[in-house]
């Protein structure tokens, strides 16, 4: 029989583990600390934020435009969160990447359509509390220029496919790029 002391000695031996190469993604071991953490911040601040429109439609009860007005907010902001966890979700996933590419494109087409219909609640909201043509013309600009970006940097953008695909360590080969190299330099033979 082996003296417990020399069990506990043999568990305590780390694993080989392999180097880290460049571009892909480490596994993580159990989740850590961080899971809990985020898990109970995400906690913490949805029921900050419920409580704020609670509040919100307690005190808009008497006026029907206002009462709607903060419910279809607080949907929109809902299902915005979870359209983008969603997306997220699916930009982490390597196994079934490929195969869902058109989830994602569907999912960024989603994102948008709820962004947009969103700013132009709060558009229309903060234009009708402004009391000349001009300040409401501002609002309305300042909105569709937001609007504009929002929609280049989800579809047009050089990186919004192949962000993705390379933040997972893909992507590279099929873009027609070589991989990247240390510190951006070429090798030797290629300096020529």
């Amino acid at each position: 029989m082996e003296p417990v002391f020399a069990v506990a000695q043999e568990s305590s031996v780390p694993p080989q583990q392999q180097p880290h190469r460049l571009g892909e993604t480490m596994p993580v071991q159990g989740g850590g600390w961080r899971r809990p953490v985020r898990c109970a911040l995400a906690v913490a601040l949805f029921l900050a934020v419920t409580g704020n429109f609670a509040f919100a439609a307690y005190r808009a009860r008497h006026r029907s435009r206002d009462l709607a007005f903060v419910l279809v907010v607080y949907f929109l902001l809902a299902l915005l969160v979870c359209c983008v966890a969603r997306l997220e979700q699916l930009r982490r996933d390597p196994a079934a990447a490929a195969a869902r590419v058109t989830e994602r494109r569907w999912l960024r087409i989603g994102v948008w359509g709820v962004s947009v219909a969103l700013a132009n609640t709060f558009a229309s909201r903060v234009a009708d509390a402004m009391p000349r043509l001009a300040l409401k013309l501002v609002v309305w600009g300042f909105t569709a220029v937001v609007l504009g970006l929002g929609f280049y940097f989800l579809f047009f953008s050089k990186d919004a496919d192949h962000y993705c695909d390379g933040e997972l360590g893909r992507g590279q080969a099929d873009a027609g790029r070589r991989p990247a190299t240390a510190l951006h330099e070429l090798p030797p033979e290629e300096k020529v």
